[in-house]
C-alpha cells in the first residue's frame, strides 16, 4: 500500500483542503525566499535613492549659494589681471626709475635726493620705494604728481612732508616717498619679520635671495 494511498482514496472535500494547504506552505515559502528578498532589496533601493535625492538637492542648493560669490571671485580675478598689467617686473624697476626722475625734471623739480630703497616683502607683493627730496612750488609738485599718476606703470605716493623756504619765489622743500609694486614669485620665500622682532646675533649671514642695499641714484 503506498505512502499515497490515503491521500489517493481520501474524499473529495479533503483532497480540496489538503491541496489548498499545500498551495498555501508553497506559497508561503515562495514569498520568504523570492519575494521577501525582493522586497527588502527594493526598499533598500528607495532608502539609496532618497539619500542621492537629497545629496542632489543639497548639490543644487550649495551651488546656487555659491553663484554669486563665484561672480564677485570672477570680478576680483578681472581685477587682479588689470593690475598685474600695471606692476611692472623686476628688470622694468630701473626703467621705472629713469621716468620718475624724468618727469621731476620735466615738472621743474630741483631734485637733491633721488634714492632707490630696498624691496619690502608682503604677502604678495613686493613694495620698491623711492625716497625723493626736491625744491620746488606748489605748481610744480602738482604737476610733477599728476604726471606720477598718469604713468603706465603704478607709483604711488606715501610719506609726504612739505618745509617752506625762506625766499621771494615761494619755493618750498618736499620730501617724499613714492613707491611701486612687483608681485612676489610663485615659491618665494614668506617675508622677514617684522620690525621689532629679534635680530640675529651678529655675523648670521642674510637669507638667500635678501635684497643688497641700492645705491642713491643721482637726478638727471
Amino acid at each position: 500500500m503506498g505512502a499515497l494511498d490515503p491521500l489517493v482514496n481520501a474524499p473529495r472535500p479533503q483532497k480540496l483542503i489538503f491541496g489548498t494547504m499545500l498551495l498555501v506552505i508553497l506559497g508561503a515559502l515562495a514569498y520568504f525566499f523570492l519575494i521577501s528578498g525582493a522586497r527588502a532589496e527594493r526598499d533598500t533601493l528607495l532608502e539609496e535613492n532618497e539619500v542621492r535625492r537629497a545629496e542632489v538637492i543639497k548639490a543644487k542648493a550649495d551651488e546656487a549659494n555659491l553663484r554669486p560669490f563665484r561672480a564677485q571671485a570672477e570680478v576680483l580675478r578681472r581685477k587682479l589681471d588689470t593690475a598685474k598689467e600695471r606692476l611692472p617686473s623686476e628688470r622694468e624697476i630701473p626703467q621705472v626709475y629713469r621716468q620718475v626722475s624724468d618727469l621731476a625734471t620735466q615738472s621743474g623739480l630741483g631734485v637733491s635726493l633721488f634714492q632707490p630703497k630696498p624691496a619690502e616683502e608682503r604677502d604678495v607683493l613686493s613694495e620698491v620705494p623711492i625716497a625723493v627730496t626736491a625744491e620746488c612750488t606748489y605748481h610744480q609738485l602738482g604737476a610733477f604728481l599728476e604726471r606720477v599718476g598718469k604713468m603706465p606703470r603704478i607709483v604711488s605716493l606715501g610719506e609726504f612732508r612739505l618745509i617752506g623756504i625762506d625766499r621771494p619765489t615761494g619755493t618750498l622743500r618736499a620730501e617724499m616717498t613714492l613707491a611701486t609694486y612687483t608681485f612676489r614669485a610663485e615659491g618665494a620665500p614668506p617675508p622677514p619679520a617684522k620690525p621689532g622682532a629679534p635680530a640675529p646675533p651678529p655675523g648670521t649671514p642674510a637669507p638667500a635671495g635678501s635684497p643688497a642695499p641700492t645705491p642713491p641714484v643721482q637726478p638727471r
